[in-house]
């Protein structure tokens, strides 16, 4: 009851403004959740490995593009706006699924896919990052977790349930779940239209030019660890990127795992993260961000190397996805690095960088992945996964990436809590 009681305290002292921020969050990742069954749906409509690949490269590379222009926007101008942009083209995706009636009308929807994460991922991420002080942000993400994923605790088992009512993992099984998805985006669209603030960024202003975005991205790229973090970020299409198409797809054909098995290992997952977040958000700010990073990370190479060797065993999945949610309640550090290598005013930008470095790479990443999957054998894409992510990207971290540094409250203007 004391738990309860202080979560209560916290949520009433938070601003209107971070209150939708965890409404339209916790919508959102009901609706992710919903469905795990995407790439089982495309492979259903006669999509081969290589194929799969192609459609997520396709996604990401359009992503990687429009954000570049979209987080300098956001920068300039008004970052509701931009997301709202965003948010709606995200309601065509799965209304695209639902219509799909071959495997040529996916391709719309990873085009809406690319054109929405990349418009919406700089606004929100900014206006989301700078309603917290670096001080308590560790802290602050991590009980926000606790309200932001509690929709997912439902959401794996009511995809399930739907899939198994309408005939199991084919296609027209998984179909009427885009409809209940488009159904919740739409409703999320309205709430943030209806109730949340203009974020109006305070900047110099300057022409609308190539040049001028030449010059915002060239500030942040000055910032110290920003390259560094940058070129991290890159290479992750080619570790978590490359095989992140594949896991569902290899629980259910290798493992023969069910589609209630998956709900399960959904729901697990988010259990535990869910449960892990605020002690996550507390040791990052106590004992810093680049520690609990890696980690986290160490904490996903045991439980992949639980699925891969005992996931015949459906209870050795479920302790898998148990120990993926503990990596995913430290992606808080990740937030809160990435966020504090700048100022707010460059949060936008940041984000930008971040998700166009990620992707830039993700369109070759994703056509190596399907035929690792195809030609070289099922395992392949998750080896080269951890081999790049484990001996690369974290000692980039480690070495090269500095620890954030605290901002004076005066430095911090928008930050309400």
């Amino acid at each position: 009851m004391e738990t309860v009681k202080n979560l209560r305290e916290f949520y009433g002292g938070l601003s209107k403004d971070l209150k939708i921020i965890f409404i339209r969050s916790g919508i959102a990742n009901f609706v992710f959740n919903v469905n795990p069954y995407t790439s089982i749906f495309i492979v259903a409509l006669g999509a081969t490995g290589t194929q799969l690949g192609l459609l997520n490269g396709l996604s990401l590379g359009l992503t990687a593009i429009s954000s570049i222009m979209t987080g300098w926007l956001s920068d300039r101008f008004n970052r509701k706006t931009m997301f709202l942009i965003g948010a709606f083209v995200g309601i065509m995706v799965p209304t695209t699924y639902f219509l799909a009636g071959s495997l040529y009308w996916v391709i719309p929807a990873y085009i809406f896919i690319g054109f929405a994460d990349g418009t919406i991922s700089p606004p929100w991420t900014a206006m989301y990052a700078n309603s917290i002080r670096n001080q308590k942000r560790g802290t602050v993400y991590g009980l926000a977790n606790i309200f932001m994923l509690t929709p997912m605790l439902f959401a794996g088992i009511i995809g399930g349930e739907i899939v198994s009512m309408y005939g199991g993992l084919t296609a027209d099984g998984i179909r009427p779940v885009y409809l209940v998805q488009a159904g919740m985006l739409a409703l999320a669209w309205l709430i943030v239209w209806r109730n949340l603030s203009n974020r109006v960024p305070v900047r110099e202003k300057k022409p609308v030019n190539i040049q001028t975005l030449y010059q915002d991205y060239r500030e942040v790229l000055k910032r110290e660890g920003v390259s560094s973090w940058v070129f991290m970020k890159s290479l992750g299409s080619l570790s978590i990127g490359l095989a992140g198409s594949f896991w569902m797809l290899y629980a259910a054909q290798v493992h023969n795992a069910s589609a209630l098995t998956i709900a399960y290992m959904v729901t697990a997952r988010t259990v535990s993260q869910i449960i892990t977040s605020p002690l996550s958000g507390a040791l990052t700010d106590r004992i810093g961000r680049k520690k609990m990073i890696i980690g986290g990370r160490m904490t996903m190479y045991i439980a992949a190397g639980i699925f891969f060797i005992l996931g015949s065993h459906w209870q050795y999945l479920i302790i898998a996805w148990v120990l993926m949610g503990i990596s995913d309640a430290t992606g808080v550090a990740w937030q809160a690095e990435e966020a504090e290598l700048v100022d707010p005013n460059q949060r936008a930008r940041m984000t930008a960088l971040s998700v166009a470095a990620f992707n830039l790479l993700a369109v070759p990443a994703s056509v190596l992945g399907g035929w690792l999957w195809d030609s070289v054998g099922k395992i392949s894409p998750f080896i080269v996964m951890m081999l790049v992510d484990g001996f690369i990207r974290m000692p980039i971290i480690y070495k090269y990436v500095p620890e954030s540094k605290q901002l004076k409250p005066s430095e911090d203007p928008d930050a309400a809590f």
